[in-house]
């Protein structure tokens, strides 16, 4: 084992907390705090690909990136634990050699190199073991890249470009002379950690922390994009670059002389005019008049640290207040003010961010060097990690090699539909145009689609709930049923103001949250209205405006069109165990706009006529529904959970009546014997190592409430299965919806009989063998304690060979983004390819 030094110099002046019991710096902790509440993601992955066309002595390389490391203490710096406290540890030798790869033998090194670095971004580094994963990869003779992934905690920007330097400068000092000359000796981060110790026990630390408790005395106001609250249950970020082309930036450029933008140096003048436009999109898309960015400040006021490798870089907000009449002009002066009074007090931005929760937004512009290998000119490349944790963030590089910038847009999946990632870059194209033609414009003046200017929406053009404008503005209710609606939508989200013109899903609801709103509707109104009524009327306005007509009177049907328009033969999906099919929204959403999508729900589900319990009969009530918008095949059908077998069965009646199923699709289907419980042996072993690490991650993913949901009903499950086994009673006898489903308790009693009648048709169903294609979806996520592989469980019920391919999520979230888009590619994908092998067989 490696030998160590633990550093340790701190001040005792400081209040006893988990920081000064630590010797990471303020901005350290703030990301060892974040990757420790995400400990399986690769969240501060810092990345950079550099690569150049010219051959490389690979030994040589390897060996001056090691000297490289033995002089940085940053890079030989790990983070371990001690009694919770986290301590920053540098090894005495590099703990991790620079890998060499050679894909230059593959049939395709480019495509090899692409879906390499994909996975490998994501890759999770282990700062207990080694802070970076740096890789030569070898494309051909003449062609290199140099894959460079450091973790934000223990690097910056201006690090990679420190590394680079160093290990080219000493690598071609070596090919010169034929031998690996001495270093100079490198600055050291721990020289920093004692400056910044003493930095906040200064006089200069007190006053600016009374200057930006002045500065937020009034507060922020929470961020609401496009009229919604950020609701995060994943990392998941799309990057969406947007390059400018070399004329278009330097108009961009050429604005610095405007009145009112800073002037002391370029790149202050440039943040201040990316700023203005920043600002102004932030303002548009949430509606906010006082808003506050975080921004980095690359902290190296003396020339040693110019030169030391590590994470100095400081974070701090920038604040910006809108007034009525703004322009751009007038919102540059205000920025160029602001940004002065920030880089006066920057250096206590760390704990600002901490004390008001300002890490939601976040602002950066780089300035990247041109670089060369030798005479060779090296193109780099930011690779993004693919997960973050702001809201939004825009970052902005300026290219040496020709002044063009490259703006970077980061949406957090869980916060930006599609359409207002679209939106949203739309809205910056016609605001830097905007700014370029005439800075003294009044924003309210511009002809945006906004959450800001929208004008206002009469009664026509909402009246049926679904003709609002692209993203409508706050509008309350008109009446006492729309109130009625709009508290109930309230208490069941948990969202304040909801709008009569907000849509349910983009609100965050669920099946789960449906069956709560429908329950307090039945209560409040008297209705009871089937669940999928959601998808013809999501929104408030809508919902009301089909009780006012009596819509919601019309005669029950188990057939629901969720997307009833295309030319392609539609798709029938089946519901699941608890009988609804909301599930399957995002799934349709994601088809393509061609296929058509039909779900079909259980009868019962209205709480009138009496739900089936056996599965033949049920398969045969769907089936005359089916035909009655399809009346002849081929036929297309999928289920979900239990659906899988129902669709079994419709498609096994179908080939009985002599008509075509050319695939079968099964989503995730249960196991035979719908036990939780696999026998404990060598196989159970096996499955339960391979599969803990996606049950965790789902099961971490879960809100409060779901996992104290499923620790009662695991419990319940346990205790009675003991008492059964004690009284030598069958443990599969009497299985209620609340043995099988995790929130069960909350649903009316006439929703739990229809599940028990759905367990009870499973149980009784013998699958009889069937001929045809069939593909199955499995969940990767698995239970805890059943897990194998249930598909397997399928090769006995079909005459061929089956197709099973495994999706991310567990059996719940596989249905939600972003598991579901994978899901949705590869189904439509499947459809597509069977349809055209049947057109050309009968064009043959």
């Amino acid at each position: 084992m490696q030998a160590s030094t633990t550093v340790e110099n701190r001040p005792s002046a400081l209040p006893e907390d988990i920081y000064t019991n630590s010797n990471l710096t303020k901005l350290q902790m703030i990301y060892w705090v974040g990757q420790s509440l995400r400990p399986n993601t690769a969240l501060f992955n810092v990345v950079v690909t550099f690569r150049w066309q010219a051959p490389v002595d690979e030994a040589i390389f390897a060996e001056a990136f090691a000297k490289i490391v033995e002089q940085s203490d940053a890079l030989r710096t790990v983070i371990r634990e001690e009694a919770g406290v986290p301590k920053r540890i540098v090894l005495d030798a590099p703990p991790q050699p620079l890998q060499l790869l050679d894909f230059s033998n593959e049939a395709n090194p480019e495509e090899h190199w692409h879906q390499w670095v994909e996975k490998r971004r994501r890759q999770r580094l282990d700062l207990g073991k080694c802070a970076y994963d740096v890789v030569l990869v070898k494309l051909a003779e003449a062609d290199y890249c140099w894959f460079v992934n450091q973790h934000h905690l223990v690097s910056d920007a201006a690090s990679f470009y420190l590394v680079y330097d160093h290990v080219m400068a000493h690598y071609f000092g070596a090919l010169e002379s034929d031998q690996m000359g001495a270093l100079p000796q490198l600055p050291t981060f721990e020289s920093f950690y004692e400056f910044e110790q003493g930095y906040r026990t200064s006089p200069r630390y007190q006053k600016s922390a009374a200057y930006w408790q002045k500065a937020l005395a009034d507060g922020v106001e929470p961020l609401k994009f496009y009229g919604r609250s950020p609701k995060k249950k994943s990392h998941n970020v799309q990057r969406i670059r947007v390059p400018l082309d070399v004329e278009r930036s330097q108009q961009i450029k050429d604005t610095v002389q405007r009145p009112g933008v800073i002037k002391m140096t370029h790149d202050l003048g440039m943040l201040n005019v990316l700023l203005t436009l920043y600002f102004a999109q932030l303002h548009i898309m949430t509606g906010n008049d006082r808003l506050a960015t975080m921004m980095p400040f690359h902290n190296r006021p003396t020339e040693a640290m110019k030169q030391t490798i590590g994470l100095l870089m400081e974070i701090a907000p920038l604040l910006v207040t809108f007034e009525e009449g703004e322009t751009f002009a007038s919102l540059t002066k205000k920025i160029s003010k602001s940004l002065q009074r920030t880089l006066v007090h920057y250096q206590y931005g760390s704990a600002v961010a901490l004390q008001n929760n300002l890490l939601d937004l976040m602002f950066n512009f780089h300035h990247r060097p041109e670089l060369h290998f030798g005479d060779a000119p090296v193109t780099q490349e930011l690779v993004h990690p693919g997960v973050g944790s702001d809201s939004f963030a825009l970052h902005i590089h300026e290219f040496e090699a020709d002044g063009a910038l490259t703006f970077f847009f980061d949406f957090h999946e869980d916060v930006f539909t599609l359409a207002e990632r679209e939106l949203t870059l739309d809205i910056f194209e016609k605001l830097l145009g905007a700014y370029l033609a005439n800075s003294e414009l009044p924003l309210k003046e511009l002809n945006l689609p906004t959450a800001v200017f929208q004008t206002a929406v009469t009664n026509d053009e909402f009246q049926n709930g679904t003709t609002a404008p692209a993203k409508a503005a706050f509008v309350a209710p008109r009446d006492a049923l729309e109130q009625q609606l709009a508290d109930a939508w309230q208490a069941v989200l948990g969202v304040e103001k909801i709008g009569i013109l907000d849509d349910f899903f983009d609100l965050g609801g669920n099946s789960w949250t449906a069956v709560r709103l429908f329950t307090e509707l039945q209560s409040v109104t008297g209705r009871n209205l089937p669940l999928a009524t959601l998808f013809q009327a999501p929104t408030i306005a809508a919902l009301a405006n089909l009780m006012r007509q009596g819509g919601d009177r019309e005669t029950w049907t188990s057939l629901v069109p969720i997307r009833s328009k295309g030319s392609k033969p539609p798709f029938f999906c089946i519901h699941g165990v608890t009988g609804d099919i909301l599930w399957l929204k995002d799934l349709a959403d994601l088809m393509d706009d061609d296929q058509p999508f039909y779900g079909i729900q259980a009868r019962g589900l209205d709480g009138e006529a009496e739900p089936f319990d056996r599965l033949d009969e049920m398969a045969a009530y769907y089936l005359q529904q089916i035909r009655q918008v399809q009346p002849t095949g081929p036929y297309y059908l999928g289920g979900y959970c239990m659906g899988g077998d129902i669709a079994y069965e419709v498609a096994r009646q179908l080939q009985a009546a002599g008509e075509e199923v050319p695939i079968l699709t099964v989503i995730d289907p249960p196991p035979a014997d719908l036990s939780e419980r696999a026998p404990l042996n060598g196989r159970f072993l096996i499955d339960f190592v391979r599969n803990s690490p996606y049950w965790l991650r789902e099961f971490m993913r879960l809100g409060g409430g779901e996992i104290a949901s499923r620790i009662r009903r695991k419990g319940r499950v346990a205790l009675r299965s003991l008492w059964q086994k004690a009284r030598s009673q069958s443990v599969d006898e009497g299985v209620t919806a609340t043995d099988v489903i995790d929130q069960a308790d909350d649903l009316p009693e006439y929703r739990q009989k229809l599940i028990e009648s759905h367990i009870d048709a499973l149980q009784h169903y013998t699958h009889a063998g069937y001929d045809g294609e069939v593909i199955v979806y499995e969940a990767q996520s698995r239970p805890l304690l059943n897990p194998g592989n249930h598909a397997n469980e399928w090769i006995d019920y079909v005459n061929r060979p089956i197709t099973v391919r495994t999706v991310s999520g567990s059996h719940s979230s596989m249905l939600h983004k972003p598991h579901v888009i994978q899901l949705a590619q590869d189904l439509q994908d499947s459809l597509d390819q069977v349809r055209n092998a049947q057109k050309m067989e009968l064009e043959r």
